[in-house]
């Protein structure tokens, strides 16, 4: 009975895949631990490796829903790879694709080898320009205290580059 409802899922499956949209490329995002409502600290330092993160970005759209993996690098005294997989609704207007939602997120840190785990909300505006698009990405931390604190969430702001099927 397993095996039979298996092979419906991957059957049931191919004919999807076949008719949604698949890209993969590269991401880079600026570091930006600002909480809502503060200021910019002025840097006294120019910029950094440390201060940006980069990493892998996979979408998988069908219809009006996308399904978008992002892994992301970060270097220096925090290194650290974080894992997003968020579950968006997805607009596609002429060249521009617009899109936004939320899913988990874990973050592993290579010195201490601690595992955190969390939400966050991501917002895409791609412009498409045949099998490639290019866009801004933003990723917003969630702080769940009692609620979405989003007083307390930080921020990433990005860029990132697809190469669809």
């Amino acid at each position: 009975m397993k095996k039979t409802i298996i092979l419906v899922l991957v059957l049931g499956l191919i004919p999807l895949a076949l008719f949604a949209d698949f890209g993969i490329g590269g991401a880079a995002f600026y570091n930006s631990p600002v909480l809502i409502g503060e200021d910019v600290p002025a840097s006294t330092e120019g910029l950094g490796l440390e201060d940006f993160t980069f990493g892998a970005n996979a979408r998988f759209k069908l219809s009006l829903f996308q399904l978008d993996a992002l892994a992301l690098l970060t270097l220096g005294d925090a290194a650290n790879v974080k894992g997003f997989l968020d579950a968006e609704l997805c607009l596609d207007l002429l060249i521009l694709r617009l899109s936004a939602g939320a899913g988990p997120k874990i973050d592993y840190y290579f010195d201490s080898g601690d595992v955190e785990t969390g939400f966050n909300a991501k917002a895409n505006a791609d412009i498409k320009l045949g099998k490639l698009s290019f866009g801004l990405s933003y990723i917003m931390d969630m702080t769940i205290d009692g609620g979405i604190a989003l007083d307390k969430s930080t921020g990433m702001l990005g860029a990132t580059v697809m190469l669809w099927k």
